[in-house]
């Protein structure tokens, strides 16, 4: 047997050059291969969008509570102007608050969830406050801003504004069936804006309160919608009535 022949056995010694070389070129190969698959997969992916949900810190506001469409908060806290902050529990379900009770000058405490300027409050505490401590700004009427056709996808806000990234898409059907079940508040994105978009709607019924669960089997699907945009104070509203939506 010729000793000198290019075979390798493991435990008796080095790797023949030519198959060390062949053995460090396909590795590396594997290595860039699978650098640019995952380069692909991640731009491939949804945008996360650019929602928060500070867990870290707890923030007290000071307002009023109102109850429809869906509890929330009216504060001065955030800037000069009142502001909308929807009131959510900590999980999938909707705070549970005596909506007669919560009418007056109130204090809210929680981890705040937040999309550009729209804002929700994952409450862990709420309690009547002096009215002399705060602000306690009052409603505003509803403006028409007309008829609308849009298309888009119907979202659960909570996890739109940050509490789920990305919160829209088939990936997010599940969840946000799950959330709209547990009473939290609908939102509508239009197309192709899910991902980066800042600003939504809530999504309501043609009365401007909650929709019923009839509409669940249409939640992160396309759909096409038929109805009235509405501002109420810093808030914008799309109402539309369940017959007024078709998947697409």
């Amino acid at each position: 047997m010729n000793r000198n022949d290019d075979f390798f056995i493991g435990w008796q010694g080095d790797l023949p050059s030519p198959k060390r070389r062949a053995f460090i070129a396909g590795g590396a190969g594997l290595i860039v291969a699978a650098a640019s698959t995952g380069v692909l997969l991640a731009g491939a992916s949804p945008p996360l969008g650019p929602g928060v949900w500070d867990q870290g810190m707890l923030r007290m506001l000071y307002g009023r509570i109102l109850p429809l469409p869906y509890p929330h908060l009216l504060t001065e806290d955030l800037s000069e102007e009142a502001r909308t902050v929807y009131l959510v529990g900590s999980g999938k379900t909707a705070l549970d608050l005596d909506r007669d009770y919560f009418t007056g000058p109130a204090r809210v405490t929680g981890t705040m969830i937040t999309r550009g300027n729209q804002a929700m409050l994952a409450v862990t505490e709420a309690v009547p406050a002096d009215a002399t401590r705060r602000a306690s700004p009052q409603p505003r009427p509803a403006e028409d801003l007309g008829d609308v056709v849009m298309t888009g996808e119907i979202l659960d806000a909570k996890c739109w504004f940050g509490a789920m990234r990305p919160g829209y898409g088939k990936t997010h059907k599940a969840c946000a069936a799950l959330c709209a079940r547990g009473g939290l508040p609908l939102a509508f994105c239009p197309t192709g804006q899910c991902g980066d978009a800042v600003d939504a709607p809530l999504f309501v019924d043609e009365a401007g309160n909650p929709h019923s669960r009839d509409i669940f089997p249409f939640l992160a699907d396309p759909v096409a919608v038929k109805g009235k945009r509405l501002r109420v104070g810093d808030r914008l509203e799309l109402r539309v009535a369940r017959k007024d939506i078709r998947r697409i």
